[in-house]
């Protein structure tokens, strides 16, 4: 499935970055912007993945005895 994406980024700084980036790398500006997008996503999904895990780990914690001791 092809997908295609248009959109002005606003600040032409971006698009110097982007062919800057493309010509050191030797890659096109659409494999420099499917490798950012990717990162961006597979940091952003690990974020939430470990947000997830550390509320478990504080339900654990979350014991109503322990407000006897707030009270003190």
């Amino acid at each position: 499935m092809k997908a295609r994406l248009s959109t002005d980024l606003g600040d032409p700084r971006l698009i110097k970055l982007l062919k800057t980036e493309a010509q050191e790398t030797d890659s096109t500006i659409r494999e420099v912007l499917i490798l950012a997008l990717e990162s961006y996503f597979a940091h952003k999904l690990e974020t939430r993945a470990l947000l997830k895990a550390s509320e478990a780990m504080f339900e654990d914690w979350n014991n109503p005895l322990d407000a006897e001791y707030d009270q003190i």
